[in-house]
């Protein structure tokens, strides 16, 4: 389904598009002030561990020269710390969460922490992954030159339901999804469902997963009505989230994420999408789990693994690798995202049943049909991240690719970051 007004991702834009930004990036290096980064990593979600190990990354890729980069944390309570380098690199928060009262400078409130960045700091990287980072509570506490999205933009995306819900309104098509909200569980209605959508009440294979909870976690497949409600309860009770997404599990189709850059200069958005990565689960006679509930969870995104190989480009036709980058572009732009993102999503190729409410939504292609399924508005930055793979794919070192985003980002507050 062509739209108007979309931007151009074909390899030889992307290119010209990237050297544009390895340019602005030289300035940036050319410009005698110094910029001080706010880092801010932590927060209250399960990802805290890994929002660590993105500050380490990024860290080590900005600091030095023209860039001096001050870190600060978000411990499991919401209380914020100003802290040392040397506290960045512990290898988890338990190595340094009980000494940050002695060893760290804390601040009163969020409120006081706000006025301490805006201060001391000419913009602010943000590492938290998941609730607070994600859902739009750093972008409404700290209304200070934030790198990445504004509040309205982060809501709307954050939440896997009701991004579901804004992409096929865009006219995006999407996984058929049903919500589960904390105790109101209506076995009646996803039975419905099951049924509506062409799944065995009993032995439906469907895909059980929070709202909002961030990359992965607590993600399951589960069979049949009584199983989703079961393991629906478990992620509640847990405290994981209340509120429960229940998908169809999209069988034989390919995984992928793309990354998207804004090369836009101030309040212009520009998305340029990198060529994109295939996910394929290469279990090899694992016994963790049965090959066929495999999916790529937390631990095979995050954890060290042989279960997993990543192809860039993916291993689609030429056509459909172009069908992604266009639409994740245009889905950057709609939802008035900013600097960069990361989409996740499914293509399904024309031997598998298209959704018949498809018709005339964008991702139905001649060779199969294209699903975008998360927005992660704060990619993870860990030294292998799909940010840097994607990257690299068209010349950015680390430290380039995060300068040129910094560098990006400043061009809307020029008179914080390019004055002296």
């Amino acid at each position: 389904m062509p739209l108007e007004g979309t931007c151009c991702v074909g390899a030889t834009r992307a290119t010209s598009r990237t050297e544009a930004v390895v340019d602005d990036d030289r300035v940036l290096n050319e410009d005698s002030r110094v910029l001080k980064v706010g880092l801010i990593c932590g927060g209250p979600s399960a990802e805290r561990g890994i929002s660590l190990n993105s500050a380490r990354s990024v860290l080590d890729h900005i600091e030095g020269g023209d860039l001096q980069v001050s870190c600060f944390y978000i411990d499991y309570d919401m209380n914020a710390f100003a802290i040392s380098s040397a506290q960045v690199y512990s290898n988890t928060p338990a190595d340094f969460d009980f000494k940050l009262e002695s060893l760290a400078k804390g601040f009163s409130s969020l409120d006081e922490f706000a006025e301490h960045l805006a201060a001391s700091v000419d913009i602010v990287f943000p590492v938290i992954h998941g609730r607070f980072g994600e859902d739009g509570g750093i972008q409404k506490g700290i209304m200070f030159h934030l790198l990445a999205r504004d509040h309205v933009s982060v809501v709307k995306a954050f939440d896997k339901y009701d991004a579901s819900l804004e992409l096929s309104k865009q006219g995006f098509i999407t996984v058929p999804s049903f919500l589960i909200q904390g105790s109101e569980i209506e076995e009646c209605e996803l039975s419905k469902w099951f049924s509506s959508n062409q799944l065995d009440p009993n032995s439906g294979k469907v895909v059980v997963k929070p709202a909002r909870a961030g990359s992965s976690i607590g993600v399951t497949v589960a069979y049949g009505v009584s199983d989703s409600l079961k393991k629906a309860n478990d992620l509640i009770s847990e405290g994981i989230d209340d509120k429960i997404v229940v998908e169809i599990f999209l069988e034989g189709g390919s995984e992928f994420t793309a990354i998207v850059l804004d090369v836009g200069s101030g309040i212009d958005c520009q998305p340029v999408v990198l060529l994109p990565t295939e996910v394929e689960l290469q279990l090899h006679g694992s016994v963790d789990v049965r090959e066929e509930d495999a999916i790529f969870n937390y631990r095979r995104k995050y954890l060290p693994t042989q279960q997993v190989a990543y192809h860039t480009p993916p291993r689609f036709p030429p056509k459909v690798i172009e069908n992604i980058r266009e639409g994740a572009s245009i889905l950057f732009r709609q939802l008035g995202l900013r600097d960069f993102a990361r989409i996740d999503g499914w293509f399904l190729p024309n031997s598998i049943d298209a959704f018949s409410s498809s018709a005339g939504k964008f991702g139905r292609t001649e060779l199969g049909t294209i699903m975008y399924t998360d927005i992660n508005l704060i990619s993870g930055m860990e030294q292998t991240s799909f940010l840097f793979q994607q990257a690299s794919k068209v010349g950015f070192s680390h430290s380039n690719i995060l300068r040129s985003i910094i560098h990006h980002a400043c061009l809307r507050f020029p008179q914080s970051c390019f004055t002296q």
